[in-house]
């Protein structure tokens, strides 16, 4: 069986007594976590009638029970659907109402979100308990449903099945061998994104020590990554950028930091330059969607060199990727295009939306949505979000190019570039920043800076200075909530 639960089962056939989770000072090991689901998902199917198929929508955030819950459906062959805490009360309710849920559970201060949808809620200490194991999960049937990012309209649900899952997880044991039994590996990005659950259930394939925290707070994540001697990890590059600037994080004990992959959003040379420094352990860069069930291709550690250094890196095992022309043709190296990608990690498709689906998986194919390109050595690189490129004056920019310029001057902290109506051009160029505390520059100061380091049509042609970027949950800038008031009263948000 390849299922989430068989996983669980196996782990503790074979090491019984190796910690599965630390959270919050408590400790379980794979023994007692596979006694607990099990238990779990017999009282799921006896006491609360959960029959395979039925999606069970998690609210909260991370925490030991969360995954538990997430390994018992899968036993009971129910299908997990985790939820943004992070939503308004209203987002929340569109998308139980999209799910159609048969139960919520939910952390205590959440419970009145399922309730306001209508929905039988309950928290995680009032599930029951007491069961045995029905032995439902099924080979090939959807185990979780993931929101797509949503940074624009309701997300979408990706359908993954447990073979999506555990797929991603051998080819990414092939790529970091730092992943490995008995390891301690940190699991600090939200529950309700891959980088979360498809962590922590990657790292369990591996037999690691999951080292659980609850929501990411800079310098409690630094405490912990020391004194939980953490061996391996996944972050964001903002939550990267966050570490580094501690004043502490000079001096910390990294001794025991043997790796850490980053991925879900794009970095800046001067922010990997920083974490290389900082941290001093292996890195490598993940690629992915939440439809490809996370990374399909990874930059290791040796590759993080010359212009390799922005690279996504090369598909994993059993993973197929090319970049592609408006009809579908492949493209020869260097040119730019959209990325595909087919495998075993593809999504069976978006809940109860098949119009969707069949728009972005075409004769197996995968359509990514980012435009990018790969050279004579395989290595992709990607130049943005196609829907995020500025036509300006008939000339493509991708803001993603002009970020990692902008990154490096030593005055910033975050920089998104964006597109705002132009009579004359188009669009033109706007640059949206965070100044680092203390610093004079002025917006004429940053275009100034950067006239020998871009060509004209690709230097910003204003600045905003933002207290903060808004970012999505997972770590995405939300380029559309910049965008949204330059664009108002525009039928079209290109010009």
């Amino acid at each position: 069986m390849r299922t989430l639960a068989e996983l669980i089962r196996w782990r503790a056939r074979r090491h019984p007594d190796l910690e599965a989770i630390w959270y919050d000072g408590k400790s379980q090991t794979y023994g007692a976590l596979n006694q607990s689901t099990s238990q779990l998902a017999g009282a799921l199917v006896t006491q609360l009638g959960i029959t395979p198929g039925d999606r069970v929508a998690i609210l909260d955030k991370n925490c030991a029970a969360y995954l538990e819950l997430v390994l018992a459906l899968d036993k009971a062959g129910a299908v997990a659907a985790p939820i943004n805490w992070r939503l308004t009360a209203h987002e929340v309710k569109l998308i139980i109402e999209d799910i159609k849920p048969k139960l919520v559970v939910t952390g205590p201060e959440f419970k009145g979100n399922g309730a306001a949808a209508g929905v039988r809620t309950l928290t995680f200490d009032e599930l029951p308990r007491g069961g045995e194991d029905p032995n439902r999960d099924r080979d090939g049937a959807v185990s979780t449903q993931f929101c797509t990012s949503g940074t624009t309209g309701l997300p979408k649900g990706a359908m993954l099945t447990g073979w999506n899952m555990l797929n991603t997880g051998l080819c990414l044991a092939l790529e970091m061998p730092e992943l490995r039994e008995g390891c301690r590996s940190l699991v600090a990005m939200p529950m309700f994104h891959l980088g979360g659950t498809g962590w922590a259930i990657w790292s369990m394939q591996e037999g690691a020590s999951l080292v659980i925290m609850r929501e990411v707070a800079p310098a409690s994540l630094l405490n912990t990554i020391v004194e939980q001697r953490i061996a391996t990890a996944l972050l964001v590059p903002a939550v990267m950028l966050f570490l580094c600037e501690l004043p502490q994080s000079k001096t910390a004990d990294f001794s025991a930091l043997q790796h850490i992959t980053y991925g879900t959003a794009p970095i800046s040379p001067e922010v990997l330059q920083r974490s290389l420094e900082t941290f001093k352990c292996r890195f490598s860069q993940i690629y992915g969607l939440t439809e490809t069930t996370g990374p399909f291709t990874s930059l290791a550690h040796e590759h993080h060199v010359a212009e390799k250094l922005s690279s996504c890196g090369r598909p994993m095992f059993g993973a197929r990727a090319k970049v592609v022309d408006a009809g579908g043709k492949e493209l020869p190296p260097y040119e730019v295009g959209e990325l595909v990608y087919q495998g075993e990690s593809l999504m069976t498709g978006y809940w109860a939306r098949e119009k969707e689906t069949d728009e972005v998986i075409r004769d197996g194919w995968f359509r990514t949505g980012d435009a990018g390109y790969v050279d004579k050595d395989g290595f992709f690189f990607i130049k943005d979000r196609i829907k995020d490129m500025i036509v300006t004056g008939s000339e493509n920019v991708y803001p993603a190019e002009v970020e990692a310029v902008l990154a490096s001057h030593p005055d910033l902290l975050e920089v998104a570039v964006i597109g705002v109506p132009d009579q004359k051009w188009g669009e033109s160029i706007k640059a949206c920043v965070v100044k680092r505390k203390g610093s004079t520059l002025s917006g004429e100061g940053l275009i100034e800076w950067c006239r020998d380091k871009l060509a004209g049509y690709k230097r910003p042609r204003s600045v905003d200075f933002l207290d903060a970027l808004p970012r999505n949950a997972s770590g995405k800038m939300l380029k559309r909530t910049l965008r949204e008031p330059y664009w108002a009263g525009y039928e079209r948000r290109v010009n």
